[in-house]
């Protein structure tokens, strides 16, 4: 079968990172995801898993897909052929690849959740399908910072906000419905890499997170955006997201990038406030209790 699977990120980076690069913005999770794992970042102990599908009639031959999982998040469509979705499943079985979920491009998921379950004996979007989240893709055209800013300033975080941060980053978990993973680690490694923010008001408490990738491919990704509850709507989180994105751009970032919930409309519409464009829509499926 042309899709290929191994446990490598090396050896996978090598086959995708073109294909993906070529348009890093709609893929800036399977490469910064890539990133992570090159840099030595795991999310569990289970074994991850990436594929690659390689057309071989081709001269020379040419990766044309791509996905992986990296436990326990759900597996990543990150490229998939429509023609090769059926032997992609096939070799995801083949194999006895535990699938509990996918993430991707709207119809890509859409189509590969059908496929799944139906080859499985289970009615298409039936009881083995949980549509989990629907998400949109925002890329920043021309950055509106709000005028004026709420009262306070933007300032990196700091060791000494490692507890509030992963508290904050935990809560943001809970409120999105998202894997639970240790956070810890993840808020450590972004206060020693200067990627997170903290809107402070002017009696220096802070009262709002924004966070950011490591620049890949030229982009960077904004992520989590999280305001406690008893702080929303004073305009801490809008302030604090365009100050996160202007340190993006000076870090080098040619396109800066976002994920919302399309079931906030208030998110959708701050970011689209700032100058933030849609690009695409992209869904979250489940597979309860779907094939394994």
């Amino acid at each position: 079968m042309p899709w290929r699977f191994n446990a490598d990120v090396r050896t996978y980076a090598a086959r995708v990172w073109d294909l993906l690069a070529a348009d890093p913005a709609a893929h800036t999770i399977a490469l910064t995801v890539i990133d992570n794992v090159l840099a030595g970042r795991r999310w569990s102990d289970a074994d991850m898993l990436f594929g690659w599908y390689e057309d071989t009639q081709l001269d020379p031959a040419q990766i044309l897909g791509a996905v992986f999982r990296t436990p326990p998040y759900e597996l990543l469509l990150a490229e998939v052929p429509e023609p090769t979705m059926p032997e992609l499943i096939d070799a995801l079985r083949a194999a006895s690849v535990s699938v509990p979920g996918v993430v991707g491009e709207a119809g890509t998921v859409d189509r590969f959740a059908e496929l799944w379950t139906s080859r499985a004996g289970a009615a298409p979007g039936g009881a083995g399908v949980a549509p989990a989240m629907r998400q949109r893709l925002y890329q920043l055209g021309t950055l509106r910072p709000p005028t004026p800013p709420p009262p306070g300033e933007a300032h990196l975080a700091e060791p000494a906000d490692l507890v509030l941060v992963a508290n904050w980053y935990a809560a943001f978990q809970r409120e999105a419905g998202a894997v639970p993973v240790d956070v810890e680690p993840i808020a450590r490694e972004g206060i020693e890499q200067r990627l997170i923010w903290l809107w402070r008001n002017p009696a220096g408490a802070p009262v709002s997170l924004a966070a950011r990738t490591r620049v890949v491919a030229e982009v960077a990704r904004i992520g989590p955006v999280y305001t406690p509850p008893a702080r929303r709507r004073r305009g801490y989180a809008a302030a604090l997201t365009a100050a996160c994105t202007q340190a993006a751009q000076r870090a080098g970032a040619s396109a800066v990038v976002l994920f919302t919930d399309l079931a906030n409309p208030t998110s959708n519409k701050i970011y689209q406030q700032l100058g933030y464009l849609p690009k695409h829509d992209q869904h979250v499926v489940h597979f309860d209790p779907g094939p394994r």
